[in-house]
């Protein structure tokens, strides 16, 4: 065997295939038409004398050689996603591009105001905002910043607490009209949280506390699930801030000694002396902390249930 046989694309394809278990997942993952992926591994396979996936009714499954060089090459991806990251932290410009990870309720409401006094700041360095319900891998760089609400962040995150977001069940006031001051909660339609993101903090709330609650539609979005109740599909958990933003919304009931979760700063520890990234986390605390996020609007107590 000499050095021509040695490619880092055959073991990214190993890997591909191994993670998305067969030929579509591969081609999710490396961007390429699957009939592409199966002429590659083949020929890889070929090359190298062994067998690496058994072909079958369930699809692609590794072999033991297999299996042997996917653990292999998924040590290597890690040790070259570790060397890009490691370099990208010694890189002091104020200038280039931030990629940040965030839900679409924070990503609608909170960051909007963060985003413009940031490029009054920084003019010269660009924000790619990602928006999903899931934290994003921000060890193989799918971001450089999450700004998440949760009640604890991933381990290997840095960062910290910059405000806490208090919560409470809403209506809409037609739905509350409709059935009165006196139905029990659990009597009432429910807009909840798709199964996708049933590990979310609001969702184990509910089923906590009324577990016999009639859950009708289900949202992987915070946005969405704000609009089903506006619309009054139903009742659901909010934070207040975004249902204090719609004044026919009536909070039910809320408990400020539980139904908090904080908000978080997250970055990589190899990415955090990057001065780009200090100067958005420090914009970011500036505008956020002058905001009342944990509490209820006085003047809108909930109604007691």
């Amino acid at each position: 065997m000499n050095a021509q046989d040695h490619n880092w694309e055959d073991l990214r394809l190993v890997l591909a295939i191994t993670q998305g278990q067969g030929l579509s997942g591969a081609s999710r993952i490396l961007s390429l038409h699957h009939a592409t992926i199966l002429r590659r591994l083949n020929a890889f396979e070929q090359r190298m004398g062994v067998v690496l996936f058994h072909r079958g009714a369930r699809g692609y499954e590794p072999t033991e050689v297999g299996e042997e060089l996917g653990r292999m090459a998924l040590a290597i991806d890690q040790d070259v996603e570790d060397a890009y990251r490691r370099l990208a932290g010694q890189d002091l410009r104020l200038s280039g591009t931030i990629r940040l990870a965030t839900s679409d309720f924070i990503a609608q409401s909170l960051l909007l105001p963060v985003l413009h006094s940031f490029r009054q700041r920084q003019p010269s360095i660009e924000i790619e905002v990602s928006v999903s319900p899931q934290f994003a891998s921000l060890t193989k760089r799918d971001a450089d910043v999450a700004f998440r609400a949760a009640s604890t962040p991933p381990d290997n995150l840095v960062g910290r607490k910059i405000a806490k977001l208090g919560y409470g069940i809403y209506v809409h006031e037609t739905l509350l009209n409709q059935f009165g001051m006196h139905v029990g909660l659990e009597q009432l339609d429910w807009v909840g949280d798709d199964h996708s993101i049933s590990h979310v903090t609001t969702n184990q709330w509910r089923m906590r506390e009324f577990p016999n609650a009639r859950v009708r539609t289900r949202f992987d979005s915070l946005i969405s699930k704000f609009g089903a109740i506006r619309h009054g599909m139903g009742i659901g958990f909010l934070p207040h801030f975004l249902a204090t933003t719609d004044p026919h919304l009536v909070c039910l009931k809320s408990r400020p000694d539980k139904w908090t979760l904080d908000l978080w700063l997250l970055t990589h520890p190899d990415l955090r002396q990057m001065n780009r990234i200090k100067s958005f986390l420090r914009c970011t605390e500036d505008v956020v902390t002058q905001l009342d996020l944990s509490q209820l609007d006085e003047n809108s107590p909930p109604l007691s249930f």
